[in-house]
């Protein structure tokens, strides 16, 4: 297999642990849908999208626990429980090319790093550099020029527009929001 552009890899779980001892293993997702694993031919496996090894897939399952669903994942490469364990705690990776167009009004995380993000009033706020998912919602982590770093949570009262196609986020920050 040839090698892949890092910038072409999407985060898609981590290996939690070997299940069994013909060398499947775990995968805690980090997709918002786990049943993407069956559209792919070839995962990828390493610390870091610079760092990853291809492996083909043979068989995906599901296992769900009180936290959400587990990926179960068997490929080509590992045959055993000790091979499956060495691969603890590292990040999977698909390509996204290799994914399942998404649908209407969906879109990739990694897509929203980078926005510009202003106020409704049109006044430049900084970029958004990181996006974190919390339980509720997500939070846009705002890098500001010289001064720290905001966040704002995605909820209708402080987002007013998320403008993918301008590479914008229009805001209302209420009183303390950007302090």
């Amino acid at each position: 297999m040839q090698r892949v552009d890092p910038d072409e890899l999407l985060l898609m779980g981590y290996v939690a642990r070997a299940h069994g001892v013909r060398g499947a293993f775990k995968v805690v997702p980090e997709t918002d849908d786990p049943r993407r694993f069956e559209a792919l031919e070839t995962i990828y496996v390493g610390r870091s999208p610079e760092s990853v090894r291809p492996v083909r897939l043979r068989r995906v399952q599901y296992q769900p626990t009180r936290r959400g669903l587990i990926v179960l994942l068997q490929v080509e490469e590992i045959t055993d429980r000790d091979a499956a364990q060495a691969l603890r705690g590292l990040r999977v990776y698909a390509r996204q090319s290799d994914l399942p167009p998404l649908a209407e009004g969906e879109f990739f995380l990694h897509d929203l790093v980078g926005l510009r993000v202003e106020t409704e009033a049109g006044e430049l706020v900084g970029t958004v550099v990181e996006v974190l998912e919390m339980p509720a919602h997500l939070i846009y982590v705002v890098g500001r020029p010289g001064r720290p770093h905001a966040m704002v949570p995605d909820v209708d009262v402080f987002v007013r527009e998320l403008d993918l196609e301008g590479r914008r986020l229009v805001i209302r920050p209420i009183e303390g929001l950007l302090d």
